[in-house]
């Protein structure tokens, strides 16, 4: 009898050893007693459900906008209580895409021909900044739906007004548009062929061109000209028959699919609570508040 129970005991107990081994063996676990097996399946479906690039910016703390500040309403520099502030509806967009992923809005002001290289090189993860798409940018960055619509109109000396009515009376004179931006582009299809094409990084350099007569005309949005026309009582702004953009959009890497969609959601979201239209009125009554202080 003994002898049974005691056989019976080491069998068992042999068994009992197997069964451990084998399932240490398959199964490892890590400290907090998960298989990491498990663990990983589980890290990959949270990682697959919010999008890797996504999921990086909220790791990071911060969202890194590229603009370049000098096109009010849409983005600009002004002294908000004593400090240097950039502002305008774009960046109150930006702002309310970062707030979405719970993060930091970081603004990096830049050259405009540096904005979408920005991009590329992961220095930003969006870029906002009046940007229209064209088939040379669409090759290299993805565009999110428009939120705002532009009209195109060319900025003259007020002395000159006269002698502008349609593009063909551009013949033979220089004609300034922002450097890397669609506007040169619309100089080179919508106006003669002997233009000179005068091309800086900023627009308020090209304003001072015309202000001063060393350039004839400077190529731009409605919406922003008609803020540098109010600061300037020796320009004004003509409309000659250029044909409207097909509207602003905010600009993220090729790769970055899932940061696109996302910005998209978030921008419907806004146009659906007429907040880009609020923001929009907003920016445009506090640069001419600006404008009028001045």
């Amino acid at each position: 009898m003994k002898k049974t129970i005691i056989l019976s005991l080491i069998l068992s107990l042999g068994m009992f050893l197997l069964v451990g081994c084998g399932s240490d063996t398959e199964q490892p676990k890590n400290e907090n007693g998960a298989t990491t097996e498990a663990q990983g399946a589980e890290n990959t479906g949270a990682t697959e459900a919010e999008g890797e690039n996504i999921a990086k910016i909220k790791e990071k703390g911060e969202l890194v906008l590229a603009t370049c500040a000098d096109y009010p309403p849409f983005e600009w520099h002004m002294n908000v209580d004593g400090k240097d502030t950039i502002v305008g509806f774009d960046i109150a967009i930006a702002q309310e895409i970062a707030d979405e992923l719970g993060v930091e809005l970081v603004i990096k002001d830049l050259d405009f021909e540096s904005v979408i290289p920005s991009l590329t090189t992961n220095q930003a993860d969006i870029a906002i900044a009046g940007l229209v798409p064209s088939p040379e940018r669409e090759k290299i960055v993805n565009f999110s739906q428009p939120y705002f619509k532009n009209g195109q109109v060319v900025v003259v000396n007020k002395a000159d007004a006269d002698k502008y009515k349609t593009t063909e009376d551009f013949a033979g004179k220089k004609i300034g548009a922002q450097t890397g931006s669609t506007q040169e582009e619309i100089v080179r299809e919508n106006f003669p062929k002997d233009i000179e094409i005068l091309s800086l990084s900023k627009i308020n350099n090209l304003i001072m061109e015309v202000k001063n007569k060393t350039a004839d005309g400077v190529v731009m949005i409605d919406n922003s000209a008609e803020q540098y026309v109010a600061q300037n009582d020796d320009i004004v702004m003509l409309d000659v028959g250029i044909p409207d953009e097909q509207g602003t959009c905010i600009a993220t890497a090729k790769d970055k699919q899932d940061l696109t969609d996302f910005v998209n959601k978030k921008l419907q979201q806004l146009m659906d609570e007429g907040k880009v239209e609020e923001y929009v009125s907003h920016y445009n009554a506090l640069i001419s508040e600006s404008n009028a202080g001045n």
